[in-house]
């Protein structure tokens, strides 16, 4: 049994590993699973043991890419202590380091937003899972703006990716500042600011004041 579960992983990683050899060498557009299979050597059935299409790799690709990212970062020693702040940064910094060894690939797919459905969902449930932290912590105001933070940080990474692509520096030294840069003011604009300080303390004064309420009648 356990040599059937090794055997069907391997395929799978053959598979994958096919993929995206084809992807980064342009040759997979327009090309049908019978004859990707044959390439591979393998039936067609057993190609549809692991995925419905050839897009359907890709998908799970990226998927993969985020759920490998939130483990490393769940399983280390420090991440617990994190501020809601840090943990963000966290993310995307470890996302950068870990799919460095992809960089061709993803420089082929990313404009492809239909494999990064899978990603972008992992993606936003684990900031979700940050930010909600961060209100409880009082790291982060939530004003009821969560899903605009989400999409605030999505974008974010988006172009974060866009960036790195075409960064040359030494060991993309200028996407490690690009993240730091991009991400300060949103961050910023999270946590408690003067905005939040003076609607308190124009709360405070008309709370003090006892200033009435004007009705204004139609």
């Amino acid at each position: 049994m356990a040599a059937k579960a090794t055997k069907e992983v391997s395929l799978e990683s053959k598979i994958v590993e096919l993929y995206k050899q084809l992807v980064v060498e342009g040759k997979i557009k327009g090309m049908s699973v019978f004859s990707f299979c044959k390439m591979l050597e393998i039936s067609e059935a057993d190609f549809y043991k692991h995925f419905a299409s050839l897009d359907a790799i890709g998908r799970k690709v990226w998927t993969t890419y985020a759920e490998e990212v939130i483990s490393t970062l769940k399983n280390s020693d420090t991440y617990a202590s994190y501020s809601a702040r840090e943990k963000i940064l966290a993310y995307f910094f470890t996302f950068f380091e870990h799919v460095v060894k992809d960089r061709s690939f993803i420089g082929r797919t990313y404009q492809s937003f239909g494999l990064l459905r899978g990603y972008q969902r992992k993606f936003r449930s684990h900031m979700a899972e940050v930010i909600q932290e961060g209100v409880i912590a009082n790291e982060i105001q939530s004003r009821h703006l969560e899903n605009l933070y989400l999409d605030v940080l999505w974008g974010i990474h988006w172009g974060l990716i866009r960036f790195w692509m075409n960064d040359e520096s030494e060991g993309f030294q200028d996407t490690e500042k690009a993240i730091e840069t991009y991400l300060r003011v949103p961050l910023e604009l999270m946590g408690q600011n003067v905005l939040d300080s003076a609607y308190e303390a124009l709360r405070f004064t008309l709370n003090r004041l006892k200033i009435p309420r004007i009705t204004i009648l139609s």
